[in-house]
């Protein structure tokens, strides 16, 4: 690993966990004092004790001081112990030793794969596998979810009956003309019909109207369309 150059700023001030410390001996040469006796001894009373007087030499002394280096997978940049990939991040930025963060839409070791999911789903950075949104399947979320079913991954079973088609997404039921309801149970009210028993019925005289397609059943001595002619009279 390379030695960085402001370690003590990177590992201490700024706590940088990718950097590691050691201690490093090296020598030094000093100057130190020690006490020497006089060259020449005066003349004095033999009682007296020796005199000295400080002086100076060189000395070399072994020191130690803590070292910082970046951690095994980083290297110093500009102050800073960084992650260093083998690959280069083509698509991406290099965030841990040998890993890329890959931008959205692009995949792979070296985030140089284009993801290629449809219709809003979301692509694996490592594998490149989608995420599909609800209501859509496949292995690029390309195709609807198989008749039945609905919502993440298509195993929601669909609760419509009476031929109602369920939402891919949302499992609501779009019912078939002549029902209603949340689930399609409910035939239309008497007197509509069609889509959402949206359509008023124009049958008469005590006929029934199919809820589906409004075609009239007359009841006994009338008929026609709307079951408006008597039984017995000519049609125009």
């Amino acid at each position: 690993p390379s030695l960085c150059p402001f370690c003590l700023f990177i590992c201490v001030l700024s706590n940088d966990e990718n950097c590691l410390s050691f201690a490093s001996s090296y020598t030094t040469s000093v100057k130190e004092s020690y006490s020497h006796p006089y060259d020449h001894v005066m003349e004095v009373p033999c009682s007296d004790p020796i005199t000295y007087r400080t002086a100076y030499r060189q000395a070399v002394r072994t020191q130690y001081r803590r070292r910082y280096h970046c951690c095994p997978g980083f290297y110093e940049s500009r102050g800073q112990c960084v992650a260093h990939c083998t690959k280069e991040c083509v698509h991406g930025r290099c965030v841990a030793p040998n890993r890329c963060q890959c931008e959205k839409g692009w995949r792979g070791d070296d985030c140089s794969k284009e993801c290629v999911c449809h219709n809003g789903g979301k692509c694996d950075p490592l594998t490149g596998h989608c995420q599909c949104n609800p209501g859509w399947a496949g292995l690029f979320c390309n195709e609807t979810c198989p008749r039945g079913f609905y919502g993440p991954g298509c195993v929601e079973p669909c609760l419509c009956v009476n031929g109602g088609m369920c939402d891919g997404a949302t499992g609501r039921c779009q019912c078939p003309p002549g029902w209603r309801g949340p689930d399609c149970s409910a035939p239309c009210a008497q007197g509509t019909w069609g889509p959402g028993c949206n359509s008023t019925c124009r049958c008469s005289n005590g006929a029934t109207c199919d809820p589906a397609d409004g075609s009239c059943s007359c009841s006994a001595g009338w008929r026609g369309a709307q079951c408006e002619q008597p039984c017995g009279v000519r049609l125009p």
